[in-house]
């Protein structure tokens, strides 16, 4: 019993100095520009915000993004050497290997259809795909991908049937069952500085005996036949679905729910109580 407690209090420490020192170092983030125009100057302020605040930022355009977007305009607002393209990228790796978190600050639908079913045939996809595959979070604006984004209802663009709506609404709901936090542009920058390293990665080869118990007993522990804990830092649809028939769910204060789970739960009549 003594060995446990002094065991758990070990790696209590250990993660105490790990998130210490990630707190203390500049948070690096490789942003992503496709070519949507709408949520485009409200991302560009959260990322300004971002810099303010010493985060060190690489961007890259996709080739659309270098058609409708301006390079040069991008480049000098936001301080940048370089603005990374598929005509001056020698290693993807080298983009992606040492951020924390990659932002997707445009996202057209075709960007959201192909990657919601695993086609990654352009340099910004096949970033994407690396960084997933890499256990890097992704934040990503939805408001050019959103068929119900007010700015393309007023322009004429709101009156798709019931069924391509629902095709568009579920490439989505898929992102965020990847892991992708969808929010508004204008919310980009409370994402990104909500969103650490240090809660989203987990190496499945390095989990302590203390971590390991301690996540598998608060995923299966349940407070009563109708209360269910979802001990997650960020919740998804995919989360809700399976706790549909709890009548209340609780989950950590400072838990990041992507607005399809806020939906979900509005749908299911779910209390939440915040722990």
């Amino acid at each position: 019993m003594l060995e446990d407690s002094l065991f758990d209090l070990l790696v209590q420490k250990v993660v105490e100095e790990v998130i210490r020192r990630i707190n203390a170092k500049p948070q690096k983030a490789l942003v992503m520009f496709t070519g949507a125009t709408i949520g485009f100057k409200e991302s560009m302020d959260s990322l300004s915000k971002l810099q303010k605040e010493g985060w060190q930022l690489k961007v890259v355009l996709s080739d659309d993004g270098m058609k409708v977007q301006n390079p040069e305009a991008i480049k000098q607002e936001l301080n940048l050497e370089t603005i990374y393209h598929s005509g001056n990228i020698e290693s993807q790796k080298e983009l992606y290997n040492d951020v924390d978190l990659m932002i997707v600050a445009t996202m057209t639908i075709n960007t959201a259809a192909k990657f919601a079913n695993g086609i990654t045939d352009t340099v910004l996809l096949s970033l994407l795909n690396h960084g997933f595959m890499a256990g890097i979070p992704v934040v990503g604006a939805k408001d050019a991908c959103d068929p119900d984004n007010p700015v393309r209802v007023k322009a004429g663009m709101g009156k798709s049937t019931a069924g391509y709506r629902k095709m568009l609404l579920s490439n989505m709901n898929t992102l965020t069952d990847f892991g992708m936090i969808l929010v508004d542009a204008k919310d980009l920058y409370t994402a990104c500085t909500k969103t650490k390293i240090s809660e989203c990665q987990a190496d499945p080869g390095q989990n302590s005996k203390a971590e390991t118990k301690n996540s598998v007993m608060a995923a299966a522990h349940v407070y009563g036949q109708d209360e269910i804990t979802l001990n997650k830092k960020v919740i998804s649809r995919t989360d809700i679905l399976k706790a549909q028939n709890a009548g209340s769910i609780r989950i950590p204060a400072n838990a990041i729910i992507t607005e399809v789970a806020a939906e979900a739960i509005e749908s299911f009549k779910l209390k939440m109580i915040r722990f």
